[in-house]
């Protein structure tokens, strides 16, 4: 790692002057004499982290969001995504006792929303997708490598649709003005009574998701099934029954106003997808030839994808910037600020794939465990960049705790150092304190897997800005 750049120190030099409280002669109270100095290092440092690239095929897929669809792009590579999920129930039906009847039931549907910010590819396309109901309880150690074989029974799909999502917004006007589209998909009428008939001789069995798997409904396995050209971002999933009453109402016949009973129909929801219940794609993601001869170069450029394919991995230079420090770290001294700048833009601008918007920093020996613990970054082994796209970098700014525990240490191991880059969706709180100060916390950090993206990371060109200061005392 070579210092190529060092913009200067900046020093302030503070005299404490003498002070004489007062000029009577007959007092000499106040007569303090003190020199000092404090220097402010502010270094901008160009830094190579040599970074590169690394391979994987197994990661955890439970991120809340589920994808449907494939994709082929030249650059980018071939994407197929399903899913799998078990099912919220809700504890009671909010139906009249009078209309709780099978009977009453018109039909039943599954209903997937997307944001349409997050559907890529075509739209025009035309795809299919085949839902199926699992006869088996799915394992809580699920990946994106799953794979749902043997538990549901391929010869008896629940459902099909086929559609475009074009044509699921009614129209292109619609499409682009809209920013949610929903995609609903009829189920058998008769699993709609089934449902009613169960919640009214059966409410127990309602009261906990758990029973209620094991009793009635294991889940729901959803795959595309024709098409390639559209992935979407599924956010709502619930499982609705459409049902009716009768009510009295005027209408004219024969120019004679007469009282006829009308079916009004209803909706009962009792079935959704949630934060509570297990969900988790299946992913089969093979990078383009492009990606992977990219980063088959050892030049400290590469390219981190998602969902899966790729991350980053590089060696943080610790050593250099301690050494640094203690240069000036005569007798006093603070360390104020550590930030990382890292390069990136999009490695293929006219593909329509864009960059990662978050990156997680997290020592390599802790990155299974990170998100197998459901952690969060503490600024100390794990930190998020944001990506910065007026300069085309990713910044981390809370490394100072970092360098400072490294400040502890008797020597640095390469575990010390050692770093992945994971691209990762963040959601975060604002806490405000009795001032009206906001703090902003982040409350959920996991493997990004709403969308493709393909981000070109520079390590060779990579800026590190350290300030400290150092105070000298006569």
């Amino acid at each position: 790692m070579s210092l190529k750049k060092i913009l200067g120190s900046i020093t302030l030099v503070l005299i404490l002057i003498s002070i004489v409280a007062c000029e009577d002669e007959t007092s000499t109270i106040g007569s303090v004499i003190s020199r000092g100095e404090v220097e402010i290092t502010i270094d901008t440092l160009d830094f190579n982290l040599y970074g590169k690239a690394r391979r994987i095929e197994s990661f955890d897929s439970k991120t809340g969001n589920l994808m449907i669809g494939n994709i082929q792009v030249e650059n980018y590579g071939n994407l197929n995504c399903s899913f799998v999920t078990r099912l919220m129930c809700s504890a009671n039906l909010a139906v009249d006792d009078s209309l709780f009847y099978a009977n009453r039931v018109d039909s039943c549907k599954l209903i997937m929303g997307a944001q349409r910010r997050e559907i890529v590819g075509d739209s025009l396309a035309p795809q299919a997708l085949t839902v199926y109901k699992l006869d088996r309880q799915l394992p809580s150690d699920i990946s994106n490598t799953f794979d749902p074989s043997g538990y549901f029974n391929p010869s008896a799909p629940f459902a099909t649709k086929s559609y475009t999502i074009s044509e699921i917004a009614k129209s292109d006007s619609a499409f682009y003005k809209n920013s949610y589209v929903e995609l609903t998909v009829d189920l058998p009428k008769a699993f709609g009574e089934e449902i009613f008939e169960a919640y009214k001789t059966k409410p127990e069995m309602f009261q906990w998701p758990q029973t209620m798997a094991k009793e009635f409904l294991p889940g729901l396995y959803v795959k595309p099934t024709f098409g390639n050209g559209c992935v979407a971002n599924i956010t709502t999933v619930y499982v609705g029954v459409f049902y009716h009453s009768l009510e009295d109402r005027k209408v004219i016949s024969d120019k004679d106003t007469v009282v006829k009973q009308t079916p009004v129909t209803h909706l009962a929801v009792p079935f959704t997808v949630s934060p509570e219940v297990l969900s988790s794609n299946n992913i089969s993601y093979s990078p383009a030839q492009n990606i992977i001869d990219k980063n088959m170069k050892d030049d400290g450029q590469f390219v981190i994808t998602t969902p899966g394919g790729y991350i980053g991995e590089f060696l943080f230079p610790a050593e250099t910037l301690i050494e640094r420090y203690k240069e000036k770290n005569v007798h006093l001294s603070t360390v104020n600020d550590l930030i990382l700048y890292l390069p990136a833009e999009e490695f293929d601008p006219d593909s329509g794939i864009g960059v990662a918007q978050n990156v997680l920093m997290v020592k390599s020996s802790e990155y299974e465990s990170f998100f197998q613990e459901n952690k969060i970054p503490d600024s100390l082994t794990a930190f998020t960049g944001v990506y910065d796209a007026a300069n085309k970098r990713y910044y981390f700014n809370s490394l100072r705790n970092y360098f400072l525990d490294l400040l502890t240490k008797d020597s640095i191991s390469e575990e010390d150092v050692s770093f992945v880059l994971v691209p990762v969706e963040i959601e975060t709180e604002t806490v405000n304190s009795y001032y009206g100060e906001g703090t902003t916390y982040v409350t959920k950090c996991v493997p990004y897997a709403s969308k493709p993206t393909m981000t070109l990371l520079k390590t060779d060109q990579a800026i590190i800005t350290f300030s400290f200061s150092t105070q000298i005392i006569d």
